[in-house]
């Protein structure tokens, strides 16, 4: 008798763990595709290059206009087209800039003292390539949206 009642609470117990078993996969599937299109998303944020040198990175456009005046140019990619994006890549890349002197094209200009100026003009420009890069100078929002306005023209 206990074969008979093993049998049948083997095939009882086997309908209930299939069921277990496509729930979990159900679930799985679910929490997969969550997880997936965040990553989708984090990636995304990931891609806007960053300054510095390397994979994923890009070098700010820096020329010394004057002594201890520098000209200093972040990429439209690098941030995501808002003021508040272009306030973070513009801070980076005066971050940047004070430890590459190097990279800054006619450094000779430069004192290199505490502080060095940001030539203010122009306030954007397109490259040959098409590139579209915005003047590090900009301090407010509606010089932003201004730069926006003449990198259209």
């Amino acid at each position: 008798m206990s074969k008979i009642d093993q049998s049948t609470l083997t095939r009882l117990l086997g309908n209930s763990l299939q069921q277990e078993v496509e729930s979990q996969q159900r679930m799985d599937a679910t929490v997969a595709r969550i997880i997936g299109s965040s990553q989708t998303v984090a990636d995304s944020y990931r891609t806007t290059p960053q300054t510095g040198h390397g994979p994923g990175r890009y070098t700010p456009q820096a020329k010394a206009t004057n002594k201890d005046t520098v000209a200093l140019f972040v990429p439209q990619s690098a941030f995501d087209g808002t003021w508040q994006g272009f306030q973070q890549a513009r801070d980076k890349a005066i971050d940047w800039l004070r430890s590459h002197k190097y990279a800054v094209e006619d450094a000779q200009k430069l004192c290199w003292g505490p502080a060095f100026g940001l030539d203010p003009e122009p306030l954007s420009y397109r490259d040959s390539s098409g590139k579209t890069w915005f003047n590090a100078s900009i301090e407010d929002e509606p010089t932003y949206q201004l730069a926006r306005i003449h990198a259209r023209a």
